[in-house]
């Protein structure tokens, strides 16, 4: 009898050494919830995510954690605990200058840190930046009447392009500003050329809207220039 009860002791002492070995299981889920916009563009009021912006996540060493392309990013995400950068880009980062027959389209790019938590929803909300600027042209009222043909330039590190009114043209602001020269042949079909001129204040996600009036600069064919700097919005109509 007295070995058949120190068999049960030692069966009782292992099971028990055993279940403290296990792990005790955490509970509940880490739960990243976004909202994802670019600044200066209208979205749709009931949806989180700007359908333009793709995602990545990345772990505290960096390495990909998760990603998702632009259009198919959940609002809703089941993470591990610990530390991630959110990423939130438009897909143009390589090729955005190439767009639009060489005048390029606006470029997006943001990202902030979550702290992901057990049993705990994080919140998102990130304003994605612009990362370029924008150039554009506007004239002054009867201008193609006196000036049947135009051409205005616009020159920025080892990129060159042309915009014509109401077009837009787009640079990095690290290449330090851009030039300028609008070239006009009259009716009488003499041609002037204003200066060309640097401008090097620029700042991403600014829309530089060259502005020309008539003035009294006979080198520049009476025309004169108003610079104006604003925030980029890009045109895009809001679903009721």
């Amino acid at each position: 009898m007295k070995r058949t009860l120190l068999y049960i002791q030692l069966i009782l002492l292992a099971l028990t050494s055993c279940q403290s070995e296990l792990p005790v299981p955490e509970q509940g889920n880490c739960y990243l919830e976004l909202n994802l916009s670019r600044v200066g563009v209208a979205k749709r009021q009931t949806r989180a995510i700007d359908n333009d912006l793709a995602l990545k996540i990345l772990d505290n060493k960096g390495e990909i954690y998760v990603q998702y392309r632009a259009g198919n990013v959940p609002n809703k995400l089941v993470l591990s605990p610990g530390i991630f950068t959110v990423i939130a880009y438009t897909e143009n980062q390589d090729d955005w200058t190439k767009a639009n027959d060489g005048r390029g389209e606006a470029s997006y790019y943001g990202s902030c840190q979550v702290e992901m938590a057990f049993d705990q929803t994080t919140y998102a909300n990130l304003q994605v930046p612009m990362t370029n600027y924008a150039v554009s042209l506007a004239l002054p009222e009867y201008f193609h009447d006196f000036f049947p043909s135009y051409t205005f330039s616009l020159n920025s590190g080892e990129r060159h392009t042309k915009v014509k009114e109401g077009e837009k043209a787009y640079f990095d602001a690290e290449e330090g500003g851009f030039t300028y020269q609008l070239t006009a042949t009259n009716t009488d079909q003499i041609t002037h050329h204003t200066t060309p001129i640097t401008y090097k204040k620029v700042e991403s996600g600014k829309l530089y809207q060259m502005t020309y009036y008539y003035g009294t600069d006979d080198n520049s064919g009476g025309l004169d220039i108003e610079i104006t700097d604003n925030t980029e919005k890009e045109d895009q109509k809001v679903p009721l």
